[in-house]
């Protein structure tokens, strides 16, 4: 940190909170915290010489030390008052008197006093706003006490307490001490107004950046919808044709006899894997579109938790051979309420995907009590194999959509659909779907929801 930050700092600590807040009032009670702090120092010399030259003047020089030095006490009183244009004008009569003080006793009107006269309106500059109150009272103030100087010299003279040549070493230091303090006020001034302008300029660039943001925000959501809806209508399109592909394949297995055509039934068996594959797939991405474009419903109502996992292990053991499928079901939380059809379909995603690695040690299908994050009652549904595990390479794109190595968790390749989308599901029903555990030893899915769907939670 540099010396003047430094400076800055200890002073601030001086200044109201109320006045740090506004810039304007920050910066004038930081000139003024700075020139009673270093201006007594400056000052100070010129009392402390006359010491040595007029030892007879110890009471005159005493006054004027202690005027001079009494600067110093107005941050400690400004801290504990808080009473800053109060203070500003008590310190402006204050610098009047001692200089004054000091004319009237050492030379009068040629005393080598007078260029700290010079001190008092730049003073005021800094101190108080620019307004015709401040003016008009630091004007009465430079008048009358020049007023009060004139009529003393006219009425008592001036009195010569020290010797013509000794004076002018004392206005040598006296206009070199003014000299000084002038130019520290006026350069760390300009350091306040250089560090504002930094600070404008700093803010200026984060308000443009801000800006820039929120535009490339509002383009990013338009290509998001606009994408959204090219999918959902491509989408669309694709299924009308796939669903002949698929439909027709089914007929001509029907009609064709395996004894007399067997590499017939095989070709159409894979037309037909292969049309309900690009099918999933296009499914897929029509659901995705339109959770994306927030366009997808959501249907709660109650359901028994056994029967909706009795139905997924029945799909899933249709197009998984003879796996074991365990299943295991809290009674707490037998009774739900969600959408079941979206439910079995995460649920079906993960245990197919489950079941094409478990090998002979089959899937744990299980569902018990939780407690959610929002402090809500919920259920979780954990899918565990016994199968090579994630490749923990694809963990932080897991869930990404068209990354590769996702929709065949254990390092397989695929088009990267069926868990995000499982994810995306699970989140419009409230709750989540994470990566319990992976390793040599299988891998565990978990699906959190609440046991009740609550609508007023959307509108939150």
């Amino acid at each position: 940190m540099s010396l003047g930050a430094d400076v800055t700092n200890f002073i601030d600590g001086f200044i109201p909170k109320a006045m740090l807040v506004d810039r304007e009032a920050r910066t004038r009670a930081r000139m003024f915290m700075f020139s009673h702090i270093f201006g007594p120092a400056l000052s100070g010399v010129i009392p402390g010489y006359l010491v040595f030259i007029d030892p007879t003047g110890k009471w005159k020089l005493f006054l004027l030390a202690v005027s001079i030095f009494s600067f110093w006490a107005y941050p400690l009183v400004l801290k504990r008052t808080g009473k800053y244009q109060l203070l500003c004008y008590a310190s402006i009569q204050n610098l009047l008197f001692a200089i004054t003080w000091g004319c009237y006793f050492y030379g009068g009107l040629s005393s080598p006093f007078i260029p700290w006269l010079v001190t008092v309106p730049l003073l005021a500059f800094f101190y108080l706003p620019a307004n015709a109150v401040s003016g008009a009272g630091i004007t009465l103030q430079i008048m009358g006490s020049l007023v009060v100087f004139a009529v003393a010299i006219e009425v008592y003279g001036v009195p010569h307490t020290i010797p013509v040549e000794n004076m002018a070493v004392i206005g040598v230091i006296s206009i070199t001490s003014a000299a000084i303090y002038v130019s520290m006020m006026a350069l760390y001034y300009a350091g306040i107004l250089k560090s504002q302008k930094e600070f404008e300029d700093e803010a200026r660039r984060h308000l443009d950046t801000s800006n820039n943001l929120r535009e490339a925000v509002a383009k990013a959501e338009r290509a998001g919808a606009a994408k959204a809806d090219f999918l959902a209508r491509t989408s669309h399109e694709l299924r009308t044709p796939l669903n002949a592909v698929i439909g027709f394949s089914e007929v001509l297995l029907e009609e064709t006899d395996p004894k007399d055509d067997q590499q017939g039934v095989e070709d159409l068996k894979k037309i037909h894997g292969a049309g309900m594959h690009l099918l999933g797939l296009v499914n897929a991405i029509l659901d995705i579109s339109k959770i994306e474009a927030g366009r997808m419903d959501v249907f709660p109502d109650h359901h028994s938790l056994s029967q909706l996992l009795a139905v997924v292990v029945q799909r899933s053991k249709t197009a998984s051979h003879s796996v074991a499928i365990r299943t295991n079901v809290d009674p707490e939380v037998e009774d739900i309420e969600t959408d079941s059809t979206k439910l079995e379909q995460v649920l079906l995603l993960l245990v197919k995907n489950a079941v094409e690695y478990a090998g002979q040690a089959g899937v744990a299908l299980a569902a018990r009590a939780t407690i959610l994050a929002s402090g809500q009652r919920g259920v979780e549904i954990t899918v565990r194999d016994r199968g090579r595990g994630i490749d923990r390479t694809l963990l932080p794109t897991l869930f990404e959509t068209f990354s590769e190595g996702q929709d065949l968790k254990h390092a397989q390749r695929g088009p990267g659909l069926g868990l995000p989308l499982a994810r995306r599901l699970c989140r419009l029903l409230r709750g989540d779907l994470r990566v319990g555990e992976t390793g040599p030893a299988g891998t565990t899915m978990t699906v959190e929801l609440p046991c009740f769907y609550s609508v007023t939670a959307l509108a939150a």
